[in-house]
């Protein structure tokens, strides 16, 4: 019993770690362009064909990593 604190603990932080690597756009990848195999460019250039579809995280991380390119 004294240690259920700290398995709650435990679960908690693991649970956080697994969302936070999880893409914004990982969801909408699978919706849209699941066959599409995992070369970036690719991936990238199928979703902005969905682009009107897609999740507000999603839209969001591809307006970010646009900025940077002319």
């Amino acid at each position: 019993m004294r240690y259920l604190p700290l398995l709650i603990l435990f679960e908690l932080l693991v649970s956080t770690a697994a969302s936070a690597t999880v893409s914004p756009c990982t969801s909408d990848r699978l919706k849209f362009c699941k066959e599409v195999k995992a070369n970036p460019e690719d991936v990238r250039a199928c979703l902005l064909q969905h682009k009107d579809e897609l999740s507000g995280p999603c839209k969001a991380r591809l307006g970010k990593s646009s900025q940077g390119m002319p």
